[in-house]
């Protein structure tokens, strides 16, 4: 059977991992095996016209000298219309530039297994829709993938602990607190195991609730550290390091570093660009500066507490938060934690690879597959348990809503466009939904529908999604034909569709065009 791997595609970090059925276990593999990291600094450097591409702690390093040809942070742009500056003539998108750090990904897993990779889970945020899942997806065909799945990072998370933990979570709530570099969700999961009088543990993941921002992470903490750090030079040394690119990307790389540090210890010195000087800054400092940070997560964690409780009818008291992501490990994020709900989180040991652990649990069991536990018996006697899942072991939901534009009467003796909810927030994964359309005119042979993204019927609350256009309908009839169209997410979270022509009961063309975004 051709080697699987699941692959965390990070904003700061990535990794790549398998699941070995000779060991039974799951093992992270070494990347840029020079230095022996299993983790890939998600950085790309374009080192010039038919030059290879850089990816890792080469391309962080470089940004230092030319950070004109460096990209950063990526995945924050996943989904949107954005492109880098011209280097050397040539502008990037976002699923350009992720496909360089997905091959990188794959090369050294391939060199680290001796077997060619080409079959995938890759990783998104919960709160990624449509339009960032589907980048992510040209991402890895990009790359040669063949993606079998976009797993969101949350579910990979608790599969990963529930697999590693599974006679602890027999109906238990998950509530995931990602914090990665780049991106923060916050997802309630109900994970559960059948009871089976035999040797199988069948194991059910499924999302009740999410929230969160792709737009939230250990890059922004950086920040506040690198003004803490910038001002104290600015008024001991008179040095301003944010004068410039290059200065910015060294004192961001102190920063990060730095950052660790001060979650094992209670303030760091710091180097600035006069040589043998420093600063001193002091955890107090940092977790006072950023407060707001950390305000905006615990916002996120009280909400979905909330819709837990209303929406769910499940109490705090039965929820146990799981940390993951590597910027959970500051010791002001388990403070907080511990205060909204009562009692500290549950830690893994390396937060940060629970996700890549998932996906490659997740990339083994698509396969049939089970993966033996030992599990410890009322008795003390341990007994090995199959642990097994399959597609419809996992329920995912939607973090929006989704609508079509319609004219309706706008209440002045004309018509006006609305937007309507066709998808609401928390539609499940591979369910679809039914909406009739008339045709406007008499011949009409395509129908254009918009796509929004957003709760409100003013247009203007919501972002402008896709356009779909359904093609294929008899000419020279009148107008007012009917078509049934059924729209909904696919089990990776991509919109898919059909159409039916009411009148001849045939199916016609939905085609997506998701670059006709306002």
């Amino acid at each position: 059977m051709p080697v699987r791997c699941g692959i965390d595609l990070g904003t700061t970090y990535s990794a790549i991992s398998w699941f070995d059925p000779f060991n039974n276990r799951v093992d992270t593999i070494d990347l840029e095996t020079a230095d022996g990291n299993n983790v890939l600094r998600s950085v790309v450097y374009y080192q010039g016209p038919n030059q290879p591409v850089a990816v890792g702690e080469t391309a962080w390093n470089a940004r230092q000298q030319c950070p004109e040809r460096v990209v950063v942070g990526i995945k924050r742009e996943m989904g949107t219309d954005f492109k880098t500056a011209a280097i050397d003539g040539v502008e990037y998108t976002p699923p350009q530039v992720s496909a360089e750090i997905l091959k990188a990904l794959v090369r050294d897993a391939q060199t680290y297994l001796g077997e060619e990779v080409k079959d995938v889970v890759i990783t998104v945020p919960a709160y990624f829709g449509d339009n960032e899942r589907a980048a992510t997806m040209e991402a890895g065909q990009i790359a040669g993938l063949n993606v079998l799945y976009l797993l969101s990072e949350p579910i990979a998370a608790a599969l990963a602990f529930s697999v590693d933990k599974v006679a602890e979570i027999i109906d238990r709530y998950l509530l995931v607190y990602d914090l990665g570099g780049g991106t923060f969700d916050v997802t309630l999961i109900h994970a559960a195991t059948a009871k089976d009088p035999g040797n199988s543990l069948p194991l059910d993941v499924d999302v009740l609730c999410k929230d969160g921002d792709c737009h939230l992470g250990g890059l922004d903490w950086d920040r506040v550290l690198a003004d803490i750090v910038n001002e104290k030079a600015r008024s001991t040394y008179q040095v301003d390091m944010w004068t410039d690119a290059k200065k910015e990307a060294v004192l961001l790389d102190i920063c990060e570093k730095a950052k660790r540090h001060l979650s094992r210890v209670e303030s760091v010195p710091v180097l600035v660009e006069v040589p043998d000087k420093q600063v001193e800054v002091t955890k107090a400092e940092f977790e006072t500066r950023s407060r707001d940070l950390l305000v905006q997560t615990q916002l996120f964690l009280e909400r979905v507490v909330r819709d837990a409780e209303t929406q769910h009818h499940i109490p705090k008291d039965r929820i146990e938060v799981m940390l993951t992501g590597g910027s959970s490990r500051m010791p002001m994020v388990r403070t907080m934690i511990e205060g909204v709900m009562g009692r500290p989180p549950l830690v893994h040991r390396n937060p940060e690879l629970l996700v890549t652990r998932g996906a490659a649990y997740w990339a083994h069991l698509l396969t049939g597959a089970s993966i033996p536990v030992p599990v410890r018996q009322d008795d003390g006697k341990v007994e090995t348990k199959q642990v097994t899942l399959n597609p419809k072991g996992i329920t995912d939901i939607s973090a929006y809503s989704i609508g079509v534009e319609v004219l309706r009467p706008d209440g002045q003796g004309g018509f006006a466009s609305f937007n309507s909810v066709v998808l609401p927030a928390g539609s499940q994964y591979g369910d679809m939904k039914e909406k009739e359309f008339r045709t406007s005119a008499d011949g009409m042979t395509e129908i254009d529908v918009a796509l929004y993204r957003g709760e409100s019927a003013d247009l203007t609350q919501c972002e402008h999604l896709m356009a779909v256009t359904i093609r294929g309908l008899p000419a020279g009839r009148p107008k007012g034909q009917k078509v049934k169209v059924k729209i909904g997410y696919d089990n990776n979270g991509i919109v898919r569709g059909s159409a039916l022509d009411l009148a001849t009961d045939t199916q016609v063309e939905f085609e997506v065009d998701r670059s006709k975004v306002s």
